[in-house]
């Protein structure tokens, strides 16, 4: 039988997991962009790294920019989640600590629609699509965060009252 216990903790565990990925990516990154012999892989010459599809080295450097930059903000809203999500799961959602971790998260997807738009003119029309993204779940997050902070306020009322 699924419960909300059994959910929040697979959604902690997909959390963990993709705090883990994001540092592993941001460890190898640089490797998989470099021009330093990769080998015979499909798209890949003996003198580029894995992952280059005839970009000039400029804008190698934009694409390593624009990621790290947004990694700190995707750290920053992955770690806040986690805190949400133990708080979730030991049944505290209507605290103040989960608006300020919804906060976070929502002014982190911000800075990510920021540094996003802020790159595509070096790196792709893409990353305009991505601001865009980031932008409206940062959106949704803020309004996430005030449902939770009305009923943060409803709770301490009540909790006054009895």
């Amino acid at each position: 039988m699924w419960t909300k216990s059994k959910s929040a903790t697979l959604s902690l565990v997909c959390t963990r997991i993709l705090i883990g990925a994001i540092i592993a990516i941001a460890a190898v990154l640089p490797f998989l962009l470099s021009s330093r012999p990769a080998g015979r892989f499909y798209g890949a010459s003996a003198d580029t790294g894995i992952l280059y599809i005839g970009m000039p080295a400029e804008a190698i450097v934009a694409v390593c920019l624009c990621v790290y930059a947004c990694f700190v903000p995707a750290m920053f809203a992955l770690f806040s989640l986690d805190r949400l999500l133990c708080n979730i799961r030991i049944e505290h959602v209507f605290l103040r600590d989960n608006v300020k971790y919804l906060r976070t998260i929502s002014w982190c997807c911000f800075a990510v629609a920021v540094i996003s738009f802020s790159s595509w003119p070096f790196i792709s029309y893409v990353l305009i699509f991505v601001a865009a993204a980031a932008a409206f779940f940062g959106l949704l997050m803020r309004v996430v965060k005030n449902v939770i902070d009305a009923a943060c306020e409803i709770k301490d009322e009540n909790d006054f009252t009895i």
